[in-house]
């Protein structure tokens, strides 16, 4: 039954616009839909391109420049009855010492220099030394890794007993903690084997001059030479704008003399070198003291230096056996003459200093 009022035309007109907005209602949600799931999309990508965060970096350290040394020892260990083979490289001359490149490129920075990169501050044989770093910039910064070792020549110990001792005056300035490595080692056996003796732990690290000694006996032994090495690795290229390290002054010293003959009641005494006859004797109760060098001889276990020139007529005996000693001196001093004898009847006591 047809509508009343309405004609078919009308009808399919209605219908068109209804499903066209119906159609235009689904296009418009498809695209907010995909737009939606494009935002979603890209904020996930975003996250998982965003770089995770990270633990707090380490520091590095570079120590504070120390206050000036007012009275450093420009030779160190030295002493009366210490005998020291010395190295300052007066001059600019290397004196026997090599450098040997360890890592990275070819470059050695160990070199002998002259009065450059805080060389001329006091503290040290002025005004040449070795330095490992870089005389234009005063650092070791080479953009990359570098090491590197300064190794000295074989040093006798003909004449020097124990104890025996190293030392050195340095500069020191480079980072901290376990980076830029500072060594010295010593070699009994001319460089095929090392033994390391000190560090950077037993160095001040403040860019200014310091002199450092060490007991090295034990290390020495029954060797007749040493040698030294001085290593330096910046184990990375990182925080290498630091001064380096200078070192000069290097020492190796043993005791002058072996021998000591000592008066019983009165503390003279008699010091010899039974190898090269180097002596020195002492009265105390004058303070007189005189000394030289003799000629040793040794017949089983007794030891004797006779001294005998113009107005000296010295001569002291030990016997290594029974460790009994005696002494003879006598020495024209002026218009006057000094003469006293030592006896000494155990040699195992002695100080070889009055009482």
């Amino acid at each position: 039954m047809p509508y009343k009022g309405l004609n078919r035309s009308s009808i399919l007109t209605s219908l068109e616009i209804a499903f066209a907005g119906v159609l235009v209602w689904m296009i418009l949600s498809g695209l907010i839909l995909r737009q939606d799931n494009t935002v979603q999309a890209s904020q996930k990508a975003v996250k998982a391109t965003k770089p995770q965060k990270q633990g707090k970096v380490k520091e590095r350290w570079i120590p504070q420049e120390g206050v000036p040394v007012s009275a450093p020892n420009i030779v160190a260990g030295q002493g009366t009855t210490v005998s020291c083979q010395v190295f300052d490289f007066a001059g600019g001359a290397t004196q026997g010492f090599t450098t040997v490149a360890v890592f990275g490129t070819p470059l050695v920075l160990w070199h002998p220099v002259n009065a450059v990169c805080r060389a001329f501050l006091t503290g040290h044989s002025t005004p040449y030394d070795f330095y490992f770093g870089q005389d234009l910039t005063c650092n070791y910064n080479t953009g990359a890794r570098t090491a590197s070792n300064l190794i000295s020549p074989s040093i006798s110990l003909a004449g020097k007993f124990p104890p025996f001792s190293i030392a050195f005056n340095y500069l020191l300035y480079v980072e901290g903690g376990g980076f830029d490595t500072t060594f010295v080692d010593i070699s009994t056996d001319n460089g095929a084997t090392w033994t390391q003796v000190l560090s950077k732990a037993n160095l001040i690290n403040d860019n200014q001059w310091h002199n450092v000694a060490t007991n090295v006996t034990a290390f020495v032994g029954a060797a007749t030479s040493v040698r030294l090495r001085f290593r330096f690795d910046s184990i990375d290229n990182t925080a290498n704008s630091t001064t380096g390290w200078h070192v000069d002054d290097i020492q190796v010293c043993g005791e002058a003399f072996d021998q000591c003959v000592q008066d019983d009641v009165k503390g003279d005494y008699v010091q010899f070198n039974s190898i090269t006859g180097a002596y020195v004797t002492k009265q105390c109760s004058t303070g007189f003291t005189s000394g030289g060098v003799g000629t040793v001889t040794t017949v089983g276990s007794t030891i004797t230096l006779q001294h005998f020139t113009t107005g000296i007529f010295n001569r002291a005996t030990v016997n290594t056996a029974t460790h009994v000693g005696s002494a003879s001196i006598r020495v024209v001093n002026g218009l006057s003459v000094v003469s006293y004898n030592i006896k000494d009847s155990n040699t195992l006591n002695n100080t070889c200093i009055c009482p």
